[in-house]
C-alpha cells in the first residue's frame, strides 16, 4: 500500500472541511488530469466511476477552473506565457470506448476541450474495448483532440531480446512516428503532436526520439506542468481508484509546479544492483517554503534529504529502502507562503531492472 505524505493527509483534511481557501492569481502553470475508464465494471487501478468524474467535474466548474486544450497549454508555457487562473486540461489514455459513452456527454455538456491519447493498432484491429476511427472522428466535434500512444501500446525502454542498439531505435521510431501519420491519415486536424508514453515509462534515449519527430511528450508521474517542466516529461496527475476522492482531486487540481530541475543528467534506468538511487535537484526560487521542502519514495514514504553548499538551492534525496524492479517515483513537495492548501509538486520517474537486466512483465 502506497503511503501518502503525512503533511498532503493534513491539507487534505483541511480542505475538505472548508478550512483551505487557495487564492486566485494569475497562473504560470497549469493540472492535467490523466484517465483511462470512466466506469464502474473496468479494473479499478485505471477506473473511475461516473459518479465520481461527474463530482470531479463540477468541482472544476464551481471553483472557476479554466478547462482548456492541451496543445494551447504546452505551446503557452513554451514560450513563457500566461495562463488563465486554475488551469486545467482533461486527458484519457488508451482509447477505452467509455470515453465515448459516458465521458463525452458530461464534458460536451460544458463544452469543455480533452484529449484521447490513441494507440492505432488497437484501433484498426478493432478491438471492442476500445473506440473506431468513427467514434473519435465524433468525439473531436465535440471538443476532443487525440494524441499519440504508439502503435501498440509499447514499453519503450525495453528492448527485444538479441535487439541491437539501432534495431531498437528504429523500432520506437517506427512505433512512434507510424502511430502518428495513422492519426493524421485518419483524423486530420483533431491529431496533435503530443506523444503520452505508454506505462509513462521513457528515457533520454526514448525523449531524443519524441524530440527528433517534433513532439512534445507526456508521462504519467505526478504534478503540475510548468515553465521549468521538460516538454518531453510532462507531469500529469492519474484519477482512478484510491486516489480519485474529492479530497485528493482538490489537493491536486489546486496545486503548483515546484520549479526544479534534475542534475546529472540522470537517465531514469536503474540496472538492478542500484538498490537506493538518489537525485540530486536544483531548486530555483519561488513563493513556496524550500525549508519545508519533503520528498517521498513509491510506497515507501519520506525519503532522506539533504542540502548541498550554503542556502537551500540544491537537494540530495535518496531512498531510506531498497526499491523494487519496475517503476518507482521520488515525488517531491512543498506548501505555498502565501496559498493556504496550496502544494508545489515536482516528481522523479525510476524504471529499475532485475538483477538479470529484464523487467516486470505487464
Amino acid at each position: 500500500m502506497t503511503k501518502r505524505p503525512l503533511a498532503v493527509m493534513l491539507v487534505a483534511v483541511a480542505m475538505n472541511a472548508g478550512l483551505l481557501t487557495p487564492s486566485a492569481d494569475a497562473a504560470e502553470d497549469a493540472v492535467i488530469l490523466m484517465y483511462h475508464h470512466v466506469d464502474s465494471t473496468t479494473p479499478a487501478a485505471t477506473s473511475t466511476t461516473p459518479e465520481k468524474f461527474a463530482a470531479q467535474l463540477d468541482y472544476l466548474q464551481q471553483e472557476d477552473f479554466s478547462v482548456m486544450p492541451l496543445l494551447d497549454v504546452l505551446q503557452t508555457i513554451e514560450r513563457d506565457g500566461e495562463l488563465p487562473d486554475r488551469t486545467a486540461v482533461i486527458t484519457f489514455d488508451d482509447g477505452y470506448v467509455s470515453v465515448y459513452d459516458t465521458a463525452m456527454p458530461m464534458l460536451a455538456e460544458r463544452g469543455w476541450p480533452f484529449t484521447v491519447f490513441v494507440s492505432t493498432d488497437y484501433v484498426d484491429g478493432g478491438y471492442g474495448a476500445y473506440l473506431t476511427w468513427d467514434q473519435l472522428r465524433e468525439l473531436s466535434d465535440h471538443g476532443a483532440t487525440m494524441g499519440n500512444h504508439t502503435r501498440s501500446h509499447a514499453h519503450l525502454v525495453r528492448r527485444e531480446t538479441g535487439e541491437s542498439p539501432g534495431e531498437w531505435q528504429q523500432r520506437i521510431g517506427d512505433e512512434i512516428g507510424t502511430a502518428g501519420q495513422r492519426l493524421l491519415d485518419e483524423l486530420g486536424d483533431a491529431a496533435i503532436s503530443v506523444l503520452a508514453y505508454p506505462y509513462g515509462e521513457f528515457n533520454s534515449d526514448v525523449k531524443a526520439i519524441a524530440s527528433d519527430l517534433g513532439l512534445y511528450a507526456l508521462g504519467q508521474h505526478s504534478g503540475a506542468a510548468g515553465r521549468e517542466s521538460d516538454l518531453l516529461a510532462i507531469p500529469r496527475y492519474p484519477v482512478a481508484t484510491g486516489y480519485d476522492e474529492l479530497v485528493d482531486f482538490s489537493l491536486r487540481a489546486y496545486s503548483r509546479a515546484l520549479p526544479a530541475t534534475p542534475l546529472d543528467n540522470p537517465s531514469h534506468v536503474l540496472d538492478g544492483s542500484d538498490a537506493r538511487p538518489s537525485l540530486r535537484i536544483e531548486v530555483l526560487p519561488g513563493d513556496f517554503r524550500v525549508s519545508e521542502l519533503a520528498c517521498y519514495a513509491t510506497g515507501q514514504g519520506i525519503m532522506d534529504l539533504t542540502w548541498e553548499g550554503d542556502g537551500q538551492r540544491i537537494a540530495l534525496v535518496q531512498s531510506r529502502q531498497a526499491i523494487n524492479a519496475g517503476r518507482t517515483k521520488f515525488n517531491c513537495t512543498a506548501p505555498s507562503a502565501s496559498e493556504n492548501g496550496v502544494y508545489y509538486w515536482y516528481s522523479y520517474l525510476w524504471i529499475k531492472s532485475y538483477e538479470d537486466g529484464t523487467l516486470p512483465a505487464e
